[in-house]
């Protein structure tokens, strides 16, 4: 896989850990582009954030960062869709603030299918991870790909449940695609 300055510009901005998605947004109206934004000088982009994150910016601290990230999207099936790709899914960017920047696993084609989160316990009861499996089971075979963290318990329970249903699962995951955690998921 070919991946250019504009991709690891994403990343880079997406690896500073004080700049979330609204002041990312802000930004990416002021400048336009990743690229434009890391250019840009400490005085213009304390313009639009406030000094200390400008600073952040400016120092380029992240770029180590962003390139260690390289190796995991050369790995057949990983993915890195950002707000400008024509396949970001469409329904994050009706919320207030999307994610920038999105790494997948797997098919991105699954995130313009109609879906349905499943969440709830960690610690369910044993009744309570058998509905969510029969739900997500009889969902997927409606035709739904069930959406849901990859915690331990309802969560679990819903995307084995789409498995069974020969459907299609989405884990959203708080640590990072690197990372699977629970590991037992």
């Amino acid at each position: 896989m070919q991946i250019d300055t504009d991709t690891v510009d994403w990343i880079e901005l997406s690896a500073i850990p004080e700049l979330g998605s609204a002041a990312f947004l802000a930004l990416l109206r002021a400048f336009g582009s990743p690229g434009e934004i890391l250019q840009a000088g400490r005085r213009r982009l304390a313009q639009v954030v406030p000094e200390a994150l400008a600073e952040r910016i400016h120092e380029r601290e992240a770029r180590t960062r962003a390139e260690q990230a390289l190796p995991w999207l050369e790995i057949q099936g990983h993915h890195l869709l950002t707000l400008a790709d024509a396949q970001y899914p469409r329904g994050l960017l009706q919320i207030a603030d999307p994610p920038p920047v999105l790494y997948l696993r797997g098919d991105p084609a699954l995130l313009e299918r109609p879906a349905l989160c499943v969440v709830g316990s960690r610690n369910a009861t044993p009744q309570g991870r058998e509905n969510a499996r029969a739900f997500a089971r009889a969902l997927a075979q409606a035709g739904f790909t069930i959406v849901s963290g990859l915690a331990l318990g309802i969560d679990a329970a819903a995307h084995g449940g789409a498995l069974e249903g020969a459907g299609s699962t989405v884990a959203v995951l708080g640590t990072g695609a690197d990372l699977v955690y629970p590991r037992a998921n």
